[in-house]
C-alpha cells in the first residue's frame, strides 16, 4: 500500500469512528451506510474532489444544475452516468449534512434534499440492472437521504467546531487535517 493509500485509509478510519458514533447516537445500526459516509468524507477532504465533474471545455462545473446538465449531454455510457450520479449524490449528502446552515442560507437545502435521493436512486437502478450487491446500499442511501444528511449534520455539530461562514468547506478541511496531525 502506497503512502497516498495509507493516508486515505487513515482518514477513512478517522471518520468511521465519528460516523458510527453519530449513527449509534441516532439509534441507527446501518454500519454499511455509516462506513460509506466515512469514505465520502475521506474523499472530500481533498477539495479538488468536490469539483470533479467537468464541462465539455474541461472546466469544473459550478453548480449541481450544471452537473446534472453535463450528465444529460455526456455519452450514453451507463457506467459513466452511474458514476456521475453517485458523485452528485455524494456531493449533495456532504453539503446538506456537513454544511446545512451554509446551504440553507443560500436557499439550496431543499433542492439538495430533493435531488440527492434522485441521484442515488439512479445509481441504484443501474446497480440493480447489473445485479450488483451494492444496489441495496444505494437504495438505502436514496430512501434515507434526509436522515443520513441529518446524521452528518449531527456528527459535525457534536464532534467538530462550527465552520467559518466565509468558506466552510476549506475551514472544515483545515480542522480535520489539524486533528489528524
Amino acid at each position: 500500500m502506497g503512502a497516498a493509500q495509507q493516508a486515505q485509509e487513515r482518514l477513512r478510519s478517522f471518520f468511521q469512528w465519528f460516523t458510527r458514533r453519530a449513527f449509534q447516537d441516532l439509534q441507527s445500526r446501518d454500519w454499511e451506510v455509516a462506513d460509506y459516509l466515512s469514505e465520502v468524507l475521506a474523499r472530500f477532504v481533498r477539495t479538488e474532489q468536490l469539483r470533479r465533474v467537468r464541462d465539455p471545455q474541461g472546466d469544473p462545473t459550478e453548480s449541481v444544475v450544471e452537473m446534472l446538465l453535463e450528465i444529460q449531454t455526456a455519452s450514453q455510457d451507463p457506467e459513466l452516468e452511474r458514476d456521475r450520479f453517485q458523485f452528485i449524490g455524494d456531493y449533495l449528502l456532504f453539503m446538506a449534512g456537513l454544511f446545512r446552515e451554509y446551504t440553507q442560507a443560500r436557499g439550496f437545502l431543499g433542492y439538495y434534499l430533493a435531488e440527492g435521493p434522485r441521484a442515488y436512486h439512479r445509481v441504484w437502478e443501474v446497480e440493480k440492472g447489473l445485479f450488483r450487491p451494492s444496489a441495496r446500499l444505494f437504495e438505502r442511501l436514496s430512501q434515507g437521504f434526509e436522515f443520513h444528511a441529518g446524521a452528518l449534520h449531527y456528527m459535525r455539530k457534536t464532534f467538530f467546531h462550527e465552520p467559518s461562514p466565509e468558506d466552510p468547506v476549506e475551514d472544515w478541511r483545515r480542522r480535520v487535517l489539524h486533528l489528524l496531525n
